[in-house]
Parts: structure tokens; C-alpha cells; sequence
């Protein structure tokens, strides 16, 4: 038996929930249809089971709207299908990052957290000009431009020219991104940021 468990969506990405709760003999392939109605034309498949299984599926880059999905899994005696469930994108949920007027790209969309924007550190920092180094077992960002130096520690403190500071959000890594927070970093560089709530747009001048 196959279950639609729910959907979390983020920007402009979702993530599908779905569940075989009861497996008799393997199961084949499971995984999701999905789509803009509610027939789920686009079939994504996440593999073979043979044993009950939660997975779970990213869609990425979606225009908002209202998007409809249902698990599903297959096995010698045919496909079992879970309800249509639904989620929705919308337009003020995408956030958008603008440096002198220029939208940014990001692998991975900016997100919201306590108020504060987290962007992936290697498309912010390089995008201002900053020269960046990774330190694996400390788990800590350098970013350095002209005299400026910050470093921020995962989920820890971060430090510009040596002096602490404190951050009401923490880099940390979601999805296997480094993510930071948009405004410390921007200001620590000499940028001015403004945040336009109707558009979800931040602004970054330099």
C-alpha cells in the first residue's frame, strides 16, 4: 500500500512526501506523479523497495501557481496509487536578491529564517568580489576583500577583522549548501541593503 503524505514547498522549490506503508513482495519502483492538475501528467521515479520505505522528492524551480501530486508503487500485481494531494508556489514566497539593480542567481534560492535571508556563500561572496576559503574541520567561511576579513563558524559565531559578532541567525548548512546570512555579510563588505516587503526583494547596493 502507497500513501501521499504531504508537501513542504520553500521559495520556489517543493519537497513531495510519500510512504509505502505495507510492501508484499518487491516493489518494482516507486515515486511520485505530479503536475499543474490534477491528471499528474510527469512521472518521477525514486527507485525499488523491498521493505516499507518513507521517500521523499525536490522539485526545484517552480513558477507559482497551484501544483497537484500523488505517491505511487508498483509490484507484480500492478500500481497502487495514493490520494492527489496539492501545494502551492506563490509569487511573494520567491525571494529575490538584486546587487546594483542585477538579479543574482543561485543554485540553491535564498531562504527566510527568523526574519533574516540566507544566501549560498560562494554565489554572494563572489558576486561582491570577496575571495572565499572553506575549512572542513573547523567548519568555518573566510571571506576576505581589500582589508576586510569575516569568518563565520557553522551554526557558531562569526568574527569581521578579528572582533565577535553576534548574529541573530547562524551560517549553517541546509541541502548540503552553506548558506549565510544576506545582510551581515553585504553590510560587513560596505554595501547598503534594503528589503522591499512587497516584492520579497533584497536590494544590495555597492
Amino acid at each position: 500500500m502507497v500513501s501521499t503524505i504531504d508537501a513542504t514547498s520553500n521559495g520556489n522549490s517543493a519537497t513531495l512526501n510519500g510512504e509505502v506503508s505495507e510492501c508484499v513482495g518487491k516493489v518494482i519502483e516507486y515515486g511520485f506523479y505530479w503536475g499543474e492538475d490534477e491528471t499528474t501528467p510527469h512521472k518521477l521515479i525514486m527507485g525499488s523497495a523491498n521493505s516499507v520505505t518513507v521517500f521523499s522528492k525536490e522539485l526545484a524551480d517552480l513558477k507559482a501557481g497551484t501544483y497537484y501530486f500523488k505517491a505511487f508503487a508498483t509490484n507484480k500485481a500492478g500500481d497502487g496509487f495514493g490520494k492527489v494531494n496539492k501545494f502551492e508556489i506563490k509569487a511573494t514566497d520567491v525571494i529575490k536578491v538584486l546587487l546594483n539593480g542585477q538579479e543574482l542567481a543561485f543554485d540553491v534560492p535564498p531562504l527566510s529564517e527568523n526574519d533574516r535571508i540566507l544566501v549560498p556563500i560562494r554565489s554572494i561572496f563572489e558576486a561582491l568580489g570577496a575571495d572565499v576559503q572553506w575549512n572542513s574541520e573547523a567548519k568555518m567561511v573566510t571571506a576576505v576583500k581589500n582589508s576586510i576579513k569575516i569568518k563565520l563558524v557553522i551554526d557558531g559565531i562569526a568574527y569581521k577583522n578579528g572582533e565577535q559578532v553576534a548574529l541573530d541567525v547562524p551560517a549553517k548548512i541546509i541541502k548540503d549548501r552553506t548558506m549565510v546570512p544576506l545582510r551581515f555579510i553585504s553590510e560587513a563588505i560596505g554595501c547598503q541593503v534594503i528589503w522591499e516587503e512587497s516584492t520579497h526583494t533584497v536590494k544590495i547596493i555597492q
